[in-house]
């Protein structure tokens, strides 16, 4: 292959990766405003601005475009588990690890929210119902992978059922956190860091909260905020 036409290949792989950007951006932002059941491949080729041939070219149907963005879309927040894995979040007291952790988590699905919608999608095909399933079952073994590194001495039986317990409450609260006014969200993210916190304290126990408050570590400006309102966390 000569060099001219190398370059040629490698400008059209190029044109080819960002079409296909585009088309799963498009797919992911339609399955969020009108929901998995109603979109059509005509609606993502008309919101992603190319032809139905072109759609054609990289993807079959709809069930393809979904699991291609649902498959990129778990990449993306396998990648957020890895930077909090990486970064001095793992020795914050519990209730700074959860607020970090959780705001993280929205902040991905307000970036990605087709990945809910597919989620909570209630007439899936089969296939695609199992490949979602497969992905899910990823994304818990990182979150396991997360939660044994920063509660090391815990076993994996001991967080299997919480961990399970605390995924399914901050998915029935997700939706509210993702929709209303800012006021509103934040509100709704503030609830969800008091349900969690609530229900993981006695299940570590003082212990790991005790070790990890002996760490100095910067205070953030949420957290003095917190603190100034002791009654966030301190509810009869």
């Amino acid at each position: 292959m000569g060099e001219n036409q190398e370059r040629r290949q490698a400008r059209r792989q190029k044109r080819g990766a960002l079409r296909v950007e585009e088309i799963l951006q498009a797919a992911g932002a339609l399955f969020a405003e009108v929901g998995y059941d109603k979109v059509t491949t005509n609606m993502i080729a008309a919101r992603a601005g190319v032809s139905r041939g072109s759609l054609y070219q990289f993807f079959p149907n709809k069930e393809a475009i979904a699991q291609a963005f649902a498959t990129d879309a778990i990449n993306h927040l396998h990648g957020v588990y890895d930077a909090l894995l990486s970064s001095e979040v793992m020795t914050l007291p519990l209730q700074a690890f959860l607020d970090t952790f959780i705001d993280r988590i929205v902040a991905f699905n307000r970036n990605c929210p087709g990945y809910l919608a597919l989620e909570l999608g209630s007439t899936l095909s089969s296939s695609l119902a199992l490949v979602l399933a497969d992905l899910q079952q990823g994304l818990l073994a990182r979150q396991d992978a997360l939660l044994a590194a920063y509660w090391p001495q815990s076993t994996g039986e001991q967080r299997h059922l919480p961990l399970l317990v605390s995924y399914r409450l901050f998915l029935a609260l997700l939706p509210l956190a993702l929709s209303g006014d800012e006021e509103h969200q934040r509100a709704i993210v503030r609830e969800m860091k008091v349900v969690l916190y609530r229900y993981w304290e006695p299940i570590m126990g003082t212990q790991r909260a005790s070790e990890m408050r002996s760490h100095k570590t910067p205070v953030s400006a949420e957290e003095q905020e917190q603190r100034r309102d002791p009654s966030l966390f301190d509810r009869d």
